[in-house]
């Protein structure tokens, strides 16, 4: 192993170990917050925790845009254009950041009586913490292109433990949701000084960059972001629609379990995407990292998924306690479907690393489809479940089928 991939390989092993801290961490704070709400209120922290996955994808798609640019300066050819391309993705994550605030600020009452909540304070609070949020994910998009892995980390550590705290003196003080989207919106204040600080010296410069393009990447990003929102998370907003308070909260803390293989697998994703960037740049072949990072997140989904349907009771008490064991028959069933998005998600952050459009549009055409079924068809948790399986099973097998014939075009 050359000093290149072991220095690469160390922080790679750096940040998964502390990704996979940080995801126990937030576990614990939403388990925390399971047992001490009961399923009722939970269902309306729930919420709020799928709301945050939302805004995470969008925080994504600005994280692994100044990611890639980052990444192709990183070889110092166009260093100076990093401070520019910084100062200008800052300036969009900002405006979008206010708009989106704003945009729930307006339509607060609206989604106070769409979620059937006690009260629309909650979004507002939570709403008020987007222009952070965006603005913290340029800073660790710096970080995440130029592979300073250890930085990255300490941002993530930083927010966890920060929402662990707030959040469990918000509940044990009576504050309620309101008070959960409060150490939300505080946590995302933590980070950004944290990333702000911590972030590399980023030379000026007077090049001209290209916005356009950059522009364009964003987009792409964006997209795919959104076929993330509606994949992941239109499952536990309409079953927070259309059940009762009860069995929504059940539902959310299923969720909450069965996604510990897509957050768990994320960190594949964070050190594949500027690592397959800078070899392309370079012209220097990268099957190997795919094929290696499908097998990482194949192996952990598979160990996940065994122990989901062998040991179910015994996680379920231990998570959440005797209150949510009406979700242990799906279990395992839900933690498949969140396998099969996991090993989809590596062939399009594979493709997009390379700027290929296609597998975008496909996950887009999923995520609508998953919104109209679920939408048409829910009249049990299986049958919610069911069709998000069915779906991803398609997805996946389409992947494969499109990757194939990239392989065989591809000269890498």
């Amino acid at each position: 192993m050359n000093r290149r991939k072991r220095i690469l390989f160390q922080r790679g092993t750096l940040l998964m170990g502390s990704t996979l801290l940080v995801n126990a961490g937030n576990y614990l704070t939403n388990l925390l917050l399971g047992r001490w709400m009961g399923p009722e209120s939970f269902s309306e922290a729930g919420l709020l925790i799928t709301m945050m996955l939302m805004l995470s994808f969008i925080a994504t798609g600005f994280q692994l845009t100044t990611a890639k640019y980052a990444a192709l300066a990183a070889g110092g050819s166009r260093l100076k254009q990093v401070g520019p391309v910084y100062k200008w993705i800052s300036k969009i994550a900002l405006l979008s950041g206010t708009g989106i605030a704003l945009l729930i600020f307006a339509s607060s009452g609206f989604w106070r009586s769409f979620f059937n909540t006690t009260s629309s304070s909650l979004f507002i609070i939570l709403g008020a913490g987007i222009p952070v949020y965006l603005v913290m994910s340029v800073n660790r998009g710096i970080l995440q292109g130029k592979g300073r892995f250890k930085k990255l980390a300490l941002t993530y550590q930083f927010e966890m433990w920060s929402r662990l705290i707030l959040s469990a003196i918000a509940v044990k003080c009576g504050l309620g949701p309101p008070g959960v989207a409060a150490a939300i919106t505080l946590s995302l204040v933590v980070a950004l000084v944290i990333s702000r600080f911590k972030i590399p010296a980023i030379p000026a410069g007077v090049q001209a960059i290209d916005k356009k393009g950059i522009f364009h990447f964003i987009v792409l990003i964006l997209i795919y972001e959104c076929s993330q929102i509606l994949i992941n998370n239109s499952d536990v907003v309409l079953v927070k629609h259309f059940f009762p308070p009860q069995d929504a909260g059940l539902y959310a803390a299923l969720a909450l379990v069965g996604r510990i293989v897509y957050f768990g697998t994320w960190t594949v994703v964070t050190i594949l995407f500027p690592m397959v960037i800078r070899l392309e740049k370079e012209n220097k072949p990268h099957l190997t990292y795919f094929f290696a990072g499908l097998g990482i997140v194949v192996l952990m989904s598979a160990v996940a998924i065994a122990l989901m349907a062998a040991i179910p009771n015994l996680i379920v008490h231990l998570l959440f306690g005797p209150a949510y064991y009406g979700l242990t028959p799906y279990l395992w069933y839900y933690a498949l479907a969140t396998s099969l998005f996991a090993c989809a998600n590596v062939f399009v952050y594979y493709n997009i690393s390379l700027e290929r459009r296609l597998p975008v549009w496909i996950s887009i055409c999923a995520g609508i489809a998953q919104i109209i079924l679920i939408w048409k068809y829910h009249s049990s948790f299986y049958e919610v479940i069911s069709i998000q399986v069915w779906l991803m099973a398609v997805v996946l097998l389409i992947f494969i089928g499109v990757q194939w014939v990239y392989f065989k075009n591809s000269k890498r």
